[in-house]
């Protein structure tokens, strides 16, 4: 499923592209599934983490728990349905066009929006996350629901990308980081409305962010970034967070 002339250009001049019907039913229904499985705890995580509301813990829930995303690497070393998930042909194809044949993982998440109680994430760049050179990783964004305004569609500030790395500060904790100023708000963001199978592929340093689910349904996705497997760190001492996973490709010494 390669890129058309028309979807590069939007990706470098816009810093994302959402490519429709990328994963097949059959695919997403797989990755849904396994997904509820741990919120319902009917499977135990391991090497990577869970992550509540943190407003909604006491929330009484007829399947499992209000999950906010979970979180890690080890979701493609230990469960082969987000392995299968980050090595799937149509998602990789696209990516080989934006970053080149040689690619590694640097986050696999499932990002969830429990029924009425899904908070917003602030406006933010992936890049602020990851002390990584090139910053040019891809994010790629899969809607295992049908994500809308409504239910916390992504939301981002087309070209913004190119302004380079912003300020951000801290708001709860380490993970939760909102870029602290800027000259954009949500009067200048595109909405990305997608169906399930749809695939956003985001410039890391694409400002964005995503609005509170309202609905009585959930907002299920599936994140995984990708970057060359020249990249480096850039400190001796990187967040604990940080972590990667060769997945296609030649390796190079001392690089991530």
């Amino acid at each position: 499923m390669p890129l058309t002339d028309a979807q590069f250009e939007q990706y470098q001049r816009d810093g994302y592209v959402v490519v429709e019907d990328c994963l097949d039913a059959a695919t997403v229904e797989r990755a849904t599934e396994r997904i509820d499985a741990y919120v319902r705890g009917e499977r135990a995580e391991t090497g990577f983490e869970r992550m509540l509301e943190p407003d909604a813990e006491d929330a009484a829930f007829e399947d499992g728990e209000p999950v906010r995303k979970f979180e890690g690497v080890g979701m493609v070393r230990e469960d082969d349905v987000f392995a299968e998930l980050v090595h799937d042909e149509n998602v990789l194809e696209v990516v080989r066009e934006l970053q080149g044949p040689n690619l590694s993982l640097l986050r696999s998440a499932a990002m969830l929006k429990p029924p009425r109680v899904g908070s917003a994430k602030k406006f933010h760049q992936d890049a602020a996350y990851y002390p990584i050179h090139p910053m040019d990783h891809v994010t790629v964004w899969v809607a295992l629901d049908q994500s809308t305004t409504d239910n916390g569609c992504m939301q981002v500030v087309p070209g913004a990308h190119t302004d380079g790395l912003l300020d951000h500060e801290a708001v709860e904790y380490d993970t939760d980081i909102t870029v602290s100023e800027r000259d954009y708000g949500p009067e200048d963001t595109v909405s990305l409305p997608m169906e399930p199978g749809d695939v956003l592929f985001q410039h890391c340093l694409l400002p964005h962010y995503t609005a509170p689910n309202e609905t009585d349904d959930w907002r299920r996705a599936y994140i995984a970034a990708y970057m060359r497997n020249r990249s480096r760190l850039t400190t001796d001492d990187p967040p604990e967070w940080v972590d990667t996973y060769h997945v296609t490709g030649e390796s190079f010494p001392g690089c991530v």
